[in-house]
């Protein structure tokens, strides 16, 4: 292999992952929906029994469609917690949206306020939605920056 063999093959690899990273954008409203999804998810544990399946059902077909849908825009399907960037992103939301939870849960319990997990979801589905901009955004820098997939 020669020199000039070697630098068009980087070139080339250079080029496919820059054209990776402009298909890794989701439809504008795929983290909207994401955080809605999650939101809700924490907003109805407060709730009966029988709400909480039916929701936890609702919920399962809503990432598969989501899923579905990220698929058949970008062409692919990249784990969340993925080495790099975005898994900085993916276990600080998990770790936020769990604290918000837990705290939901203890204020609504312990001290009766009704209104706490209403409001924790309100709150997972702002973060969780500005998250799923966020992990988008290190996952093309780090595909930009020669990261791995």
């Amino acid at each position: 292999m020669t020199d000039p063999d070697a630098k068009r093959m980087l070139a080339e690899v250079q080029a496919a992952k820059a054209e990776l990273a402009r298909r890794a954008v989701a439809p504008i409203w795929y983290h909207p929906a994401l955080g809605l999804l999650i939101g809700g998810l924490v907003a109805v544990q407060g709730a009966r029994l029988s709400f909480i399946g039916a929701y936890y059902a609702a919920f399962s077909i809503g990432l598969i469609l989501l899923v579905a849908a990220y698929k058949k825009h970008t062409g692919l399907w990249v784990s969340g917690y993925r080495p790099g960037r975005t898994r900085v992103v993916a276990i600080g939301l998990a770790v936020t949206v769990t604290l918000i939870m837990l705290g939901a849960l203890w204020l609504q319990r312990a001290a009766g306020a009704t209104w706490a997990m209403p409001l924790g979801g309100a709150m997972t589905a702002l973060i969780v939605t500005a998250g799923g901009f966020a992990w988008e955004a290190a996952f093309r820098r780090d595909l930009r920056d020669g990261g791995p997939l």
